[in-house]
């Protein structure tokens, strides 16, 4: 039941979205629409900005999941690819919040947890110091997201050229030979 009702409030949360800023967004409207109390509200959240929090680390964790299971880079990319533009409009409005620094934190967590995995996959045994690898992780994380929200695709032609593009920054050009296999 719990997930459910998390589920229900955070999908009311994205379609408000769609016509407003977060900051017009209120607890008393969320449980007015869920048709909840706001005891229930807050035996789940903590504010709005919880349910955005859960939204991300739930989205980040499907993506993080789905992108592991498959050996090929460019798949990995293209759910991110997707995952960014079918989720636009919602991720522009939450940048254009009072909470950017907060949100771009987290998104920048996600690639960075990811690019980990795929460093830590790649090359079990590379010698790289923990401030060599953070720098490099962060560096790249920060580029990607860069990428993702300041063109995010419309059509499929972007979406593909997006793809490429993140796959040469991370595996082909001269200073990736670190994430090549």
């Amino acid at each position: 039941m719990g997930a459910d009702v998390k589920r229900e409030i955070t999908e009311t949360l994205l379609r408000l979205l769609e016509k407003k800023s977060l900051e017009k967004i209120t607890v008393k409207e969320l449980v007015t629409l869920c048709g909840i109390s706001r005891q229930t509200f807050y035996y789940h959240f903590e504010d709005v900005l919880d349910v955005v929090d859960w939204w991300t680390r739930q989205g980040a964790q499907h993506l993080m999941e789905e992108s592991l299971h498959t050996d090929d880079p460019c798949k990995a990319l293209r759910l991110f690819v997707d995952y960014t533009a079918e989720h636009r409009q919602t991720l522009q409005h939450l940048l254009a919040s009072r909470w950017r620094e907060q949100l771009e934190r987290r998104l920048v967590q996600v690639f960075t947890t990811y690019l980990q995995d795929m460093l830590h996959r790649m090359h079990p045994n590379l010698a790289m110091s923990p401030a060599d690898e953070e720098a490099f992780l962060t560096f790249y994380a920060c580029g990607i997201l860069g990428l993702l929200m300041d063109r995010p695709p419309r059509t499929d032609a972007e979406k593909e050229a997006l793809v490429n593009q993140l796959y040469w920054l991370l595996f082909q050009n001269p200073w990736g030979h670190i994430l090549r296999s």
